[in-house]
């Protein structure tokens, strides 16, 4: 019987996390889908964890080398035989009753890039994202950098078919979601956005990921440029605002980044998010972040219910779960597949 969906994780020296987002599937999924790791030349020895993963039906494919997320990512699609795919980075987890909800929503918009809702995992707290509208038609530029949206590759499910006619750019390594979204708009594919929560996006590591690595600060700036000649100038003030301000803050540019939130306002598009990244960047990324963490834990809660919600219970339990399968193991430095 051939699968509704596959499920495709690029792995990078990732154990603990990587089998937490596998439990976070196979705990809901049934014949109807198939889950493909692809291992993206990992440098460190993770025979046990793929040996779990293997026992329990996942297909792992193991490259000779590192090359990069994206290239692990059109493997899979490769070597998938699902009707449709759905990508999930191997940091990330599955929300409870999402492969039911995919099913629906794949049946019920046949043809479609399905974008699921999300929550994010940070500041030990699990916390719902709220989207924009996304209206028929819309360009993913408009949705993400005018609106603020997110569009990531864990959110996306898409026909098989389409993701093989339209790989990820291997040569690029940084906005690889957004690249892909906008040559998916390119091409005439829509997207339905489903309100529904489904996945945990987590960016409790955020600082380490390669997005963040200061050598692509200016990566992202070209292919912005290469990619942006007809967006509207909301969008291309987005940009500015909420990917390049951003990077700048990070990579400790801070002078630079003050200038993209003033480029970010012409026109402006979000005067909370110019305020909050221009605090960033006078401050600076490390002495910001920790007031932030020393506020949130400071704010009351007035009606908060004692124990832990529900999808922060849920992810605490896979990480449990995970870490009894594999209690020798841990994930190593770096670990990820951008």
């Amino acid at each position: 019987m051939v699968p509704l969906i596959s499920i495709l994780i690029p792995n990078y020296n990732r154990s603990i996390a990587l089998a937490r987002a596998f439990c976070s599937v196979s705990r809901q999924t049934d014949a109807d889908a198939e889950v493909i790791v692809v291992d993206d030349g990992s440098e460190v020895d993770l025979s046990r964890t793929y040996a779990y993963l293997r026992a329990r039906g996942a297909r792992i494919l193991r490259l000779p080398r590192r090359r990069g997320g994206s290239h692990a990512r059109n493997v899979a699609v490769r070597e998938a035989t699902g009707a449709h795919v759905s990508f999930l980075d191997s940091d990330d987890a599955w929300l409870p009753g999402h492969y039911d909800r995919l099913r629906e929503v794949t049946r019920a918009r046949a043809g479609r890039a399905q974008v699921s809702g999300v929550m994010l995992y940070q500041w030990g707290e699990v916390t719902d994202f709220a989207q924009p509208a996304w209206p028929d038609g819309m360009s993913p530029a408009d949705f993400i950098y005018r609106d603020g949206g997110r569009l990531q590759t864990s959110m996306l499910t898409l026909p098989r078919e389409v993701a093989r006619a339209h790989p990820f750019r291997e040569a690029l390594r940084v906005n690889q979601d957004s690249d892909f979204a906008l040559r998916l708009h390119a091409s005439g594919i829509r997207f339905a956005l489903d309100p529904v929560p489904g996945i945990i996006k987590d960016e409790s590591h955020d600082d380490a990921r390669l997005s963040h690595d200061v050598a692509l600060v200016d990566q992202s700036l070209a292919w912005f440029r290469e990619v942006s000649g007809d967006w509207p100038a909301a969008a291309r003030s987005g940009y500015y605002l909420r990917d390049r301000a951003w990077r700048l803050v990070a990579a400790e540019r801070r002078l630079e980044a003050l200038g993209a939130v003033l480029r970010g306002n012409l026109p402006p598009v979000a005067p909370g998010v110019s305020a909050r990244i221009a605090a960033e960047a006078v401050l600076g990324h490390d002495a910001y972040a920790r007031a932030r963490a020393r506020f949130r834990r400071l704010r009351p809660r007035p009606g908060a219910a004692p124990g832990d919600p529900p999808a922060l219970a849920w992810l605490r339990d896979l990480d449990a779960e995970a870490r009894r399968a594999l209690p020798a193991e841990a994930d190593a430095a770096g670990a990820g597949a951008r």
